[in-house]
């Protein structure tokens, strides 16, 4: 088994007089042999999510060891950060979240589907456009963050396609900081799920200095 921050090994036992040592980035651990016959089990903690880790366990019997065996195990990748629907029109809905690794890939779930995304070069957000979609229906995403195979817990949203109305709206604001376009529109969702409001719009920022 594993998670994001631990990977639990077993393997069978030899007797009740042999016991073992699993050694991993250059530590040791010693691990007595259980009374009973069935597998050994142990759990190594504080690890890194969405890494890759060789583990080798040894069989000592009277402070002699076998020649080793190797077992290469990877931890669960972290979800991703920030998923949210960045834009919507009647048949389309944008995606957009944070990347989380340079070899971590993602699958993108809803209605039954399934779909794979490489992240691309750089640290820029990610983006994924979902189309063929009916308008002013609510749909279901779940990403899943992949790393060599193992799959976060995912993170799921709920959004909707536009309606058949176009609704404007101008907004004039005086920033006591820097924002940038990014980060304004963040801030800008963020206020109208405040009141309740869907973020169902496309944003045009303009910068305009006194």
């Amino acid at each position: 088994d594993q998670d994001e921050s631990s990977i639990t090994l077993q393997w069978n036992k030899i007797n009740n007089s042999t016991s073992f040592v699993l050694q991993f980035n250059g530590i040791q651990t010693f691990i007595s042999s259980p009374d009973g016959d069935g597998p050994v089990t142990h759990t190594v903690s504080s690890l890194t999510a969405g890494t890759r880790y060789t583990f080798t366990l040894f069989s000592v019997f009277e402070n002699v060891r076998s020649s080793g065996v190797q077992l290469t195990a990877v931890t669960v990748p972290a979800n991703a950060e920030g998923f949210r629907a960045s834009e919507q029109d009647e048949t389309s809905i944008t995606l957009r979240w944070n990347k989380v690794g340079i070899n971590t890939s993602f699958v993108l779930q809803f209605n039954g589907t399934e779909t794979n995304i490489r992240a691309p070069d750089g640290d820029g957000p990610m983006k994924h456009t979902v189309t063929s979609l009916t308008a002013r229906t609510n749909y279901t995403f779940t990403l899943f963050s992949v790393f060599e195979n193992a799959r976060s817990s995912g993170v799921s949203i709920l959004s909707a396609t536009g309606s058949d109305y176009v609704l404007g709206l101008n907004l004039k604001l005086e920033l006591l900081g820097e924002m940038s376009e990014s980060e304004m529109e963040d801030a800008l969702i963020e206020l109208f799920r405040k009141y309740n409001l869907p973020p169902q719009f496309t944003l045009k920022i303009i910068s305009s200095k006194p």
